[in-house]
């Protein structure tokens, strides 16, 4: 065992700068963001009949780095999540994933796929289908960005063998399905053969415009999703980086119904017993549990995001570097997994304790905004309120490994209520939208039991001071309140909403500009 540099990357997301003189930052590229925006093209690339018989064109949103010169970039596809009957590529979730993958000079391209269930294909045992019409829609956003690439010009400076099939949710679910059920024998064991799957064309079909090209990927990241059948993946499969949540009750982490036990029709296996699979065959994989953590949603944020993304990249680069994220190399932190201010004093001297080494790993740092990086042994770094995550690589021959640590004291990062308010109330169905904010959000809640009452709105910052506070008299059974947030800084807000002096709803709010 060995301690060597520890390399080193924080960022607050949204803002940064990035020295197109800095080889160091050139080095940092697809595990830290060294863009500070990006440009978005809408293509069509395919059409498909909706469950109601309808026809429905197939766009896709392709994002790249502004101002990027470089060529053969990987490609990220990025599918929305939803639970198939819901959902768009213009999700603000999707836009901020894309985003970050972009200003880390990746390419990323969210597209279309129908949603819809048809309850009577479920009552006949023919639920599959509902995975199936994504899949198509997946395979031909693939093959038009292979086509692209081949024969249109390679507008997006690609390279089709560095491609990722990702998504989120029922979005993930599609990637992963379209990746490892690859036989026609598996598409059976979904309860769809013969004239069921003709009618939708046969296994092999897709609904683009160039339907002779592959689906083949790099490998699948996977943000809670699942398989019908994880034995499905088999020696030789392309690796899977996955992130679950082991408290979802929408897609299981490990294994049970789908939309959880109340709406649950059938079972599908999640990310646990993807990666427990895929280990156990050989293939490359790797899980982030989330412990405690439900399904993505809203009240998770931009710090959901931003750390799960952020571990991603990590295993991402390996790959693109030639590399295994599957070795024995270890790289740890050893002040821990999160550095607290108000414990520690800045500035913080870091190292990372490498194992599993043959005598001669290598370490590589970078810093956000991205004007130094070093591979030295050792750093020493000056947190600021910029600061919010920070990593390191170690690598050695075919090897890689990374680690993710989190500077507690920041806008981003998910703090417990300021002020001893303890546990979030509940007293009052309370939401807040959009998240994340930038000019307005709206905060709604049912009044229908304080009509009448003195009501406020406070707005405290993660550090417990009052940020602003609006009073008024709920006059109806509905709350809903435009609150302006141009004068707020970008991080993590508490919105509480008091009636006569009593707290009855606290909400957490994502400001971004």
């Amino acid at each position: 065992m060995r301690f060597y540099a520890f390399a080193f990357l924080a960022a607050f997301l949204l803002a940064f700068n990035f020295s197109a003189n800095s080889q160091s930052c050139d080095d940092c590229r697809y595990i830290s963001p060294v863009f500070d925006s990006v440009t978005v093209e809408t293509v069509h690339f395919g059409k498909a009949l909706t469950i109601e018989g309808d026809t429905q064109q197939l766009y896709m949103d392709i994002y790249q780095p502004f101002g990027d010169t470089a060529t053969d970039r990987p490609l990220v596809m990025f599918a929305f999540g939803g639970g198939f009957v819901q959902g768009s590529k213009d999700d603000w979730y999707v836009v901020e994933v894309c985003k970050h993958f972009t200003r880390a000079g990746y390419v990323c391209a969210a597209m279309d796929y129908r949603v819809g269930i048809d309850y009577l294909e479920i009552a006949v045992g023919q639920h599959a289908r509902i995975f199936f019409r994504p899949m198509q829609d997946y395979r031909a956003a693939v093959q038009y960005m292979k086509a692209d690439y081949a024969e249109l010009g390679n507008n997006y400076n690609i390279d089709t063998n560095k491609i990722f099939a990702g998504g989120a949710s029922a979005g993930a679910i599609t990637a992963l399905m379209m990746m490892y059920c690859d036989t026609v024998s598996e598409m059976e064991e979904m309860y769809i053969s013969g004239d069921p799957l003709d009618d939708l064309g046969g296994f092999n079909s897709t609904t683009g415009f160039y339907p002779n090209y592959s689906w083949d990927c790099m490998a699948v990241v996977n943000v809670a999703g699942a398989l019908i059948d994880a034995s499905w993946i088999e020696q030789g499969d392309v690796p899977v980086i996955s992130a679950h949540g082991d408290e979802d009750d929408v897609v299981p982490y490990n294994s049970g119904p789908f939309g959880g036990i109340t709406f649950g029709v059938f079972n599908l296996e999640g990310s646990y017993v993807v990666d427990s699979i895929a280990r156990d065959r050989g293939v490359c994989s790797y899980l982030y549990t989330m412990e405690g953590k439900n399904h993505p949603s809203e009240d998770l944020g931009l710090p959901y995001i931003y750390g799960v993304v952020y571990r991603m990249m990590l295993r991402m680069h390996a790959l693109l570097e030639d590399r295994s994220f599957c070795c024995p190399l270890e790289v740890e932190v050893t002040t821990g997994d999160t550095v607290y201010y108000g414990d520690n004093t800045p500035p913080f001297t870091l190292n990372a304790e490498v194992s599993g080494d043959n005598g001669n790993p290598e370490v590589r740092w970078c810093e956000i905004p991205c004007t130094n990086g070093s591979d030295q042994w050792d750093i020493t770094v000056q947190p600021d309120s910029t600061l919010d995550f920070v990593t390191v690589i170690s690598y050695e021959s075919g090897c890689q490994d990374g680690h993710l640590v989190v500077v507690a004291d920041s806008a981003l990062l998910v703090q417990p209520p300021p002020n001893g308010i303890g546990e979030l109330s509940d007293a009052v169905s309370m939401s807040i939208f959009p998240q994340p904010a930038s000019s307005l959000f709206t905060v709604q809640a049912d009044m229908s039991d304080y009509k009448g009452s003195d009501t406020s709105i406070d707005i405290i910052g993660i550090d417990g001071q009052l940020v602003l506070s609006k009073a008024f008299i709920a006059s109806g059974n509905t709350l809903n309140m435009s609150i302006d947030a141009n004068t707020l800084a970008s991080g993590t807000y508490f919105i509480l909403l008091k009636a006569n002096g009593e707290l009855i709803g606290a909400k957490k709010v994502m400001i971004a500009k």
